[in-house]
């Protein structure tokens, strides 16, 4: 499990178990939420990452620095490696306890970002809640 996502689940568990109630709550009676990502709303990624003509320092600009990085290699591309950014937004959208059970509802979203020297050649987006896309 990635690091982000256990001190996110201990700090909704810790809150649960400490104030004894099923949604932890701020001092002003409000939902706590937790995230432990940078990135929120993807819904203009199509049109804000433009195959072949957006670059690394704009990808960095709207998304931040990237939660991880690697290289893809892939034959139908004529085997050339493309450099991939990988950011995650991991939130606790809900806690129920009861009966020694605490329940945690959680909404992740993952973007793949692929490059091919220093522009975007593609991304992946993929999420629990709601329709995802890709190119």
């Amino acid at each position: 499990m990635h690091r982000s996502l256990c001190r996110l689940i201990n700090m909704v568990v810790y809150g649960v178990l400490v104030s004894g109630i099923s949604l932890p709550m701020s001092a002003t009676g409000e939902e706590v939420r937790g995230s432990s990502g940078a990135f929120r709303d993807l819904s203009a990624i199509e049109s804000t990452f433009l195959r072949g003509a957006t670059s690394k320092a704009e990808v960095r600009t709207r998304l931040g620095i990237p939660n991880g990085s690697g290289v893809s290699q892939f034959a139908s591309l004529g085997g050339d490696k493309r450099e991939i950014w990988y950011y995650e937004d991991i939130s606790v959208t809900g806690v129920r306890s009861g009966d020694k059970v605490v329940q945690i509802d959680l909404r992740q979203q993952i973007v793949l970002i692929f490059f091919k020297g220093d522009r975007v050649d593609g991304y992946l987006w993929t999420s629990n809640s709601g329709p995802a896309s890709a190119y």
